[in-house]
């Protein structure tokens, strides 16, 4: 039976997509409601839609009383006015990397990208032109980092902080929070040029105006020139897409563009990173869906990298998210 659950998993993330597509979360808005009136509403089959709500009562989404299904409190983050929402990233997931996992055992076999070998483009080639999986990727992003942004709050003081960057921020998610906890603050997301021109219509459903203002999108390559002499540079889940080499180009990007920073000037690193078995499934999407030849970093592995592009080691924190943030300033030579 055990074995049963686990081979049918992948079906059961599939109904959660669906169910996230058709915002059956939004429509039920806290109540209850039949499997007709969802149909009605989301214009589906009945008894088709009957069945999904059904299976979806098995892993504890739904709740049936009756004649009528609800939303789980664990499931609340699926309606998108979720403070916490989670509703883009769980269709991401369920979508476009369960398809890249068809190419496990490529990955598995040879090392290689299972997501080359499926779409025959990396994951970020594949965005450029498919631009409404591109936009869905950045919703998904902004759901992720939106909850850290109030983890890193309460590790981090920004009291005294002007400026600050966000490398490799996509949508620049992480921002809102920050920014709106702290008035006088400004921030810069860094990211490809096609990332830049989608942001602010990404962050217009999670900040307000006041907070969109202080945000600016500035083309760049990590790999090359980044805007220079802020006082926080942020890599929130962005290293861990890379190999330990690329990882080390990208610190040092950041370490000449700080070269220009105020002294106390910071670079926070926020990571999750493999260091247990749990963590197994995290390195695996590394290896099938990122940077071909990734297979994780731990805590040990992430220091070596900083050290070696210039930056000593502060301090390192744990957020409840699972990331551990990294806190660097810049070596004096």
């Amino acid at each position: 039976m055990e074995i049963l659950k686990l081979a049918v998993s992948g079906w059961f993330a599939r109904a959660l997509a669906v169910a996230a597509r058709l915002e059956i979360a939004d429509i039920l808005d806290g109540g209850s409601m039949t499997s007709a009136e969802l149909a009605e509403r989301t214009e589906t089959d009945p008894a088709v839609l009957h069945r999904l709500l059904q299976m979806l009562t098995v892993p504890g989404v739904l709740e049936r009383d009756g004649e009528k299904f609800r939303l789980t409190e664990a499931y609340a983050p699926l309606r998108a006015d979720h403070p916490f929402t989670q509703r883009h990233f769980a269709v991401l997931a369920a979508e476009l990397y369960d398809d890249a996992f068809a190419g496990l055992m490529h990955t598995v076999k040879t090392g290689k990208s299972g997501f080359q070998e499926v779409f025959g483009d990396s994951l970020y080639g594949y965005l450029e032109t498919h631009p409404e999986t591109a936009d869905l990727f950045d919703k998904g992003m902004v759901d992720l980092a939106t909850p850290v942004a109030q983890c890193l709050l309460g590790l981090h003081d920004f009291g005294a902080v002007k400026t600050v960057v966000d490398v490799g921020g996509g949508s620049g998610g992480l921002l809102p929070g920050l920014l709106a906890a702290h008035p006088g603050m400004r921030g810069a997301v860094a990211d490809r040029a096609s990332v830049c021109t989608r942001g602010r219509t990404a962050l217009e459903r999670v900040a307000k105006e006041d907070v969109l203002d202080r945000i600016e999108f500035t083309p760049s390559d990590f790999f090359v020139e980044l805007p220079a002499g802020a006082d926080r540079y942020l890599l929130k889940n962005v290293l861990h897409d890379w190999t330990y080499e690329n990882c080390v180009r990208i610190l040092r990007t950041v370490a000449t563009a700080m070269a220009d920073s105020p002294a106390d000037a910071r670079l926070l690193v926020v990571e999750p990173l493999v260091e247990n078995d749990i963590d197994g499934w995290r390195a695996m999407f590394q290896a099938v869906a990122c940077d071909e030849g990734t297979t994780g970093l731990d805590e040990p592995a992430m220091r070596r990298a900083l050290e070696e592009a210039g930056f000593t080691v502060e301090s390192v924190g744990q957020l409840p998210t699972q990331h551990k943030v990294f806190e660097s300033s810049l070596r004096v030579s």
